[in-house]
């Protein structure tokens, strides 16, 4: 079995004391990366999807690295619609740090995929991202796939932040259709725990680790819930288990 955590959406900022939406996020971030190290649960990999910063400065993604790399494990990260690419890939060169990266663990294939577009809180996967993709399946040698993004590749019953999902879900979709390996996609942007189907493939968002968005709201508005991150188990028969860890437990 494959474990990995996800966090998600920590939107850091340059200085370590202010606030983003009546929380410190580097502050949240730092009880999410301590609460992981007590649990023991232990992972083989960390999935980041997306939003690593609010205000795009290198010294945010600095912030990131700093404390991230404390869990002394590998760090996958993918950019989200706040997120500078740029700064973020010439941060994120130091050891245990990917960028839109891919690996194959025992009997698996997990690939992570920029949905971000310039200037747009809405997603798109590039056509050179969705050729990757495609690529990346047909070669592989791995019984089975999981897939990680930022953008919601399915409405969530929230009309707000569903038109602000990934626009050109229809594609991947056309990529999901023709392939029984792909079991698995989790992504970040909403800010609230979802766990759905699309055919058999699980699709699940995870919420931040700062502050969450209300479920089921046609508006914008914000919950109570405190920060939270996944647990996901890929299982080597293809099954997956995963469990939301709210930091209040």
């Amino acid at each position: 079995m494959i474990k990995i955590i996800q966090i998600t959406d920590p939107h850091l900022l340059e200085d370590q004391n202010d606030s983003f939406r009546d929380v410190k996020p580097f502050e949240t971030l730092k009880l999410v990366i301590d609460h992981i190290k007590r649990s023991n649960w232990g992972c083989d990999m960390v999935i980041a999807t997306g939003d690593l910063t609010q205000d795009n400065t290198k010294e945010s993604y600095i912030h990131y690295i700093k404390l991230l790399e404390s869990l002394n494990t590998p760090i996958y990260s993918i950019p989200g619609n706040h997120d500078n690419k740029t700064i973020m890939r010439s941060v994120l060169k130091k050891p245990l740090f990917h960028y839109c990266d891919e690996l194959v663990i025992h009997n698996w294939l997990i690939i992570g995929i920029d949905s971000s577009k310039e200037h747009s809180p809405s997603g798109n996967i590039s056509q050179r991202e969705l050729q990757r993709l495609k690529s990346s399946i047909k070669s592989t040698n791995a019984e089975y796939i999981m897939i990680y993004l930022h953008h919601q590749p399915i409405n969530i019953n929230s009309r707000w932040i569903d038109v602000i999902g990934l626009e050109n879900k229809n594609e991947l979709y056309e990529i999901l259709n023709n392939n029984k390996k792909i079991r698995a996609l989790f992504f970040g942007h909403i800010h609230q725990s979802v766990e759905m189907h699309y055919g058999d493939i699980q699709v699940i968002g995870t919420p931040s680790t700062c502050r969450q968005f209300k479920p089921n709201s046609n508006s914008f508005a914000m919950d109570n819930s405190p920060p939270g991150y996944r647990e996901i188990q890929l299982n080597q028969n293809g099954s997956i288990d995963t469990n939301v860890v709210w930091l209040n437990q």
